[in-house]
């Protein structure tokens, strides 16, 4: 007979299942590793047959747990090299929020509502989070976008710019939500964009309320980067009503 030898780090990560469902037992002993710092981002996850083993469960029932963070983008499987942990924890939550979104897609103004008041709060916190490194990204990012005379490239650019003051915020779950928030609009807002291009002095008012966003968040003023941040999303959500009643 053929015996596993486990080593210290699994016996110690996983225990044996007691009185609860052999999925939900599996499912949160894994995050509970998650969340301690035994499995880090991009960590290998033990083999099945060790983990089946360790917490007294079948290898059908770990693979369904297995399957099941796989889809909602936690765990990323190797073909014949196991299962890892995914390497950006920060974006894990945008599969399963664009799910819920797009069950949602009759409310596009109800979503965007919702991420203006996400992203009013993410200036807030970048504004008091920003280092000379952040600041520096922001001008750059903002220096390519005053350049860029591509509109697909500008509307490229835009969401990087937001996106770094997500990551600036330095609140994963404001990132991830906001992210899946626009993965949904993605195409209304291009094309928003593409409807402010087209409308005399548009780009220029939202080019303008961009630099003045960057500014109030690189001299640390909450306060201001908040009004900016609130000025810019009653624009975009004001040209989407327009756009929505021409078509």
């Amino acid at each position: 007979m053929t015996f596993y030898k486990f080593s210290v780090t699994e016996w110690i990560m996983f225990r044996e299942i007691g009185d609860e469902r052999a999925f939900d037992g599996i499912l949160n002993q894994i995050i509970e590793n998650i969340q301690n710092g035994s499995l880090k981002a991009g960590a290998a996850l033990p083999a099945e047959r060790t983990m089946a083993e360790t917490m007294g469960v079948s290898r059908p029932a770990v693979r369904e747990v297995l399957r099941a963070l796989e889809l909602l983008g936690i765990v990323k499987p190797v073909p014949g090299g196991g299962n890892y942990i995914t390497e950006d924890l920060d974006t894990w939550l945008i599969g399963p929020l664009s799910i819920l979104f797009k069950l949602n897609n009759g409310y596009l103004r109800q979503n965007q509502q919702f991420r203006a008041a996400l992203e009013r709060e993410a200036a807030i916190l970048a504004a008091r989070k920003c280092t000379p490194l952040d600041a520096a990204e922001l001008w750059v990012i903002l220096a390519r976008l005053d350049a860029a005379e591509d509109e697909k490239i500008r509307g490229k650019l835009d969401r990087e710019l937001h996106q770094k003051i997500a990551k600036i915020a330095d609140n994963p779950m404001i990132y991830s939500v906001l992210a899946a928030a626009d993965q949904l609009t993605e195409n209304i807002v291009s094309g928003t964009r593409d409807y402010i291009m087209k409308k005399n002095n548009s780009a220029r008012e939202v080019d303008d309320q961009h630099h003045r966003l960057v500014e109030a968040i690189i001299n640390g003023d909450a306060e201001q980067a908040e009004r900016c941040m609130s000025e810019h999303m009653d624009t975009i959500e004001r040209y989407m009503e327009e756009m929505q009643k021409k078509s």
